[in-house]
């Protein structure tokens, strides 16, 4: 009976409007009704950007109703596509900008398989990279330059291994440098959003693993567009986000690789690339550019007077199998006489040559060749 009473004053203004259908009640009734619109397509908005975060409120590409609305709230609008390619800049004034390409970062393709869910872009912005974890406080580096943030959904199936080290492969072959790389949350640190006592990743720069214990991630730099472009690579089993800061100004000490990034990578996995080591074609000798990352090994040597090294030589599979396990082995050694000859002990070094036995890309490719053609660098 309560129910009935209330259709029934529900049905009254319109029981009234039909029963003096006068032009001034018509137009009177039309314009209510063109009211009511406006509110309930202002209500969908609000309650749309009601759902996201109270300090970022997320708006599809071109849903400029929604953008307006958050910045009248004082938000900050983060703008996320749909798949078109397109981008957006906030800063840009609420204009697709125009530097902006689009799409994945033509400097990292995304894992086979993987889904682009968000995209985030500043024609110039300030960046925190993490670049470690001491004393529970994550530690960060500030960057400035043009910003793109992306994540991407992972294929079901594919270990964080697996994922994270296709996107450091494919960077190392473009001459990348690892700065840091951490393997587990309790090596990474707060990899959350939030935590008591430090602030977590998603509240530093956006990138928000979660709590759980697969975690991956690696932070480095590469020389691009003439200047200097630093790349952060996080995995989950669920998700990856790759940022990209792209700074004008090119790095004038980027070397092979770091003693640091050495120790962090032996201290997370036990093993790591030795990236900056150059042989000619079929040959032993080392070159003259692979100095640098050299002497970055001479240095965590010294910083720990404990610590034993198997140098592992790689190849690809061009070739006869048993030259290249040849050629894998006189390489190795070539490394570890080099180090010797700059102060090493000869006690805390060994060789090991395997050829092309442990491949971590297709010897199909030109690119997955010279990710193969690799020196590795075993803790003992």
């Amino acid at each position: 009976m309560h129910h009935r009473v209330r259709i029934a004053a529900f049905l009254l203004p319109f029981a009234i409007a039909l029963a003096a259908p006068s032009t001034a009640s018509a137009q009177s009734w039309l314009d209510r009704l063109k009211k009511i619109a406006e509110n309930a397509a202002k209500s969908e908005v609000e309650q749309k950007v009601d759902e996201q975060s109270r300090k970022v409120a997320r708006c599809a590409l071109g849903d400029e109703e929604c953008i307006k609305l958050a910045r009248q709230q004082g938000q900050e609008v983060e703008i996320y596509d749909d798949g078109s390619g397109a981008g957006y800049s906030d800063s840009a004034g609420g204009a697709v900008a125009s530097v902006d390409p689009g799409g994945d970062h033509p400097l990292i393709t995304p894992y086979q398989g993987s889904k682009r869910k968000e995209r985030k872009y500043d024609d110039y912005n300030e960046y925190y990279r993490i670049v470690g974890w001491k004393d529970k406080v994550n530690l960060t580096e500030r960057l400035e330059g043009t910003l793109t943030r992306l994540k991407y959904n992972n294929p079901k199936g594919r270990s964080t291994f697996e994922v994270i080290s296709n996107y450091r492969n494919a960077l190392v072959a473009q001459g990348f440098q690892v700065d840091y790389e951490c393997v587990k949350r309790e090596n990474c640190g707060t990899t959350g959003s939030t935590t008591k006592g430090s602030p977590g990743w998603g509240e530093i720069n956006g990138m928000n693993l979660g709590i759980g214990g697969d975690v991956r991630y690696f932070t480095g730099r590469v020389g691009y567009g003439g200047g200097t472009a630093y790349v952060s690579v996080g995995v989950n089993p669920s998700i990856a986000y790759v940022h990209v800061l792209e700074s004008a100004a090119m790095d004038t000490g980027m070397v092979g690789v770091s003693a640091d990034a050495l120790a962090a990578g032996l201290a997370a996995s036990g093993k790591v690339t030795l990236d900056g080591i150059f042989f000619d074609t079929g040959k032993a000798s080392l070159k003259a550019e692979s100095d640098a990352s050299l002497e970055q090994v001479v240095i965590l040597m010294g910083q720990q007077p404990q610590l034993k090294l198997l140098v592992v030589g790689h190849t690809d599979s061009t070739g006869n199998a048993a030259t290249n396990m040849k050629l894998s082995q006189q390489r190795a050694d070539s490394v570890r006489k080099a180090l010797i000859a700059q102060g090493v002990a000869a006690t805390r070094l060994s060789a090991q040559g395997v050829g092309s036995s442990v491949p971590v890309a297709s010897n199909d490719t030109e690119d997955g060749r010279a990710q193969n053609r690799r020196v590795e660098l075993v803790k003992q």
